[in-house]
């Protein structure tokens, strides 16, 4: 169960960087909240104060910390990945 959220949010930060592609600051609002919300339910406590900082920086419209928090979840989401197997 872990392992698949892990996978869908890895499937929802490549169609955020597209969207930050195109200055579409919505989905990053959008996922910040629901990451938020749900991180600490599967048990990412990290995962959800980086969903706070992704939301933060939506409503900012700040592309560069938006394209620097996508990389940190990636990063979390991988080691998360090398735990989780």
């Amino acid at each position: 169960l872990n392992g698949r959220y892990l996978s869908r949010r890895i499937q929802d930060l490549a169609r955020l960087k597209e969207a930050l592609s195109e200055n579409d600051f919505a989905p990053a609002l959008k996922l910040g909240h629901q990451v938020k919300g749900n991180a600490q339910t599967f048990e990412f406590p990290h995962m959800a104060s980086l969903g706070v900082e992704l939301e933060h920086a939506a409503r900012r419209q700040d592309k560069e910390t938006l394209l620097s928090l996508v990389q940190k979840m990636e990063s979390v989401i991988t080691g998360e990945h090398l735990f989780q197997s």
